[in-house]
């Protein structure tokens, strides 16, 4: 068909191409009948521009409070001012396909909400996909539609002159001032120039050697890290908000418990040996 065709030639030619015809109704449930009709799209190489995937998505803030998705975000009590930002796909490969084709094979049609990704220009490059039903293997699935963009979340909100904060998932960025996320277990990757403006914040996991690592090289990267002290028991930023802190609180034990240099390697050592 001319869809197959197009697919093989250009992915990102075959999403747009997707998506005006799952915008004219002529998207097929099962995909097996776009481009029988011939196609009134005009074939122009694609540029990053905004991007319209989101608008095939409601956004989680049109939603009732008794949907699947509203009742997650609400249950994990990410800050109202987020909802409007967070949209809902019913259908998680179905999306993909739309957007981006050739990451759709291996994925199920699972409900998901979405987490979109903006640069600075506030322009779409990527997305993940955070699993509602709690039994999903694949908890987190990030979708990147322009491979020459980190995967950052947050450099919409970012000011630069400010203090950079740094947390593993979005979710967790959510609850601190000018906080970004990278979404992957690498956050020692993550190039900011000013060490003294960036503090990481990782997983309050010390048993996790992968983890262990990771905050070891960032340490020896000259940026701060924080090392959670021994009565926070959860695990991440979001636990510590149900459990009953505030932002105002978490904040205040982040800036007493940040390390940088030989503190943090010194304070690493000792934090490391403790079973918690």
């Amino acid at each position: 068909t001319m869809a197959n065709l197009i697919k093989k030639l250009d992915s990102e030619i075959y999403s747009q191409y997707s998506m005006e015809k799952y915008r004219d109704g002529a998207y097929a449930k099962n995909n097996k009948h776009i481009g029988t009709e011939k196609p009134d799209f005009q074939f122009e190489k694609p540029v990053f521009k905004k991007r319209k995937e989101l608008e095939l998505l409601k956004k989680i803030s049109e939603l009732s409070d008794d949907h699947i998705a509203k009742q997650f975000v609400l249950m994990r009590k990410i800050p109202k001012e987020y909802h409007g930002e967070l949209y809902y796909a019913d259908d998680f490969r179905e999306f993909v396909e739309n957007t981006r084709p050739d990451k759709s094979e291996n994925l199920k049609n699972d409900k998901r909400l979405i987490i979109p990704f903006f640069d600075e220009n506030k322009e779409l490059f990527a997305y993940q996909g955070r699993a509602l039903n709690s039994k999903e293997q694949m908890r987190y699935i990030t979708i990147i539609l322009n491979e020459n963009k980190q995967k950052i979340y947050g450099l919409d909100k970012l000011d630069p002159n400010k203090h950079i904060y740094v947390t593993e998932g979005p979710i967790d960025s959510m609850f601190i001032d000018n906080c970004v996320a990278y979404a992957g277990s690498t956050l020692s990757k993550v190039d900011f120039s000013d060490t003294d403006k960036c503090t990481f914040i990782y997983d309050n996991e010390r048993r996790n050697k992968e983890l262990l690592k990771q905050i070891e090289k960032t340490i020896d990267n000259g940026y701060k890290v924080v090392l959670w002290p021994d009565d926070i028991k959860e695990k991440d930023i979001n636990d510590m908000i149900l459990s009953g802190k505030t932002k105002d609180q978490i904040q205040t034990i982040i800036k007493n418990n940040t390390y940088q240099g030989n503190m943090a390697k010194m304070k690493f050592a000792t934090w490391r040996k403790v079973n918690v």
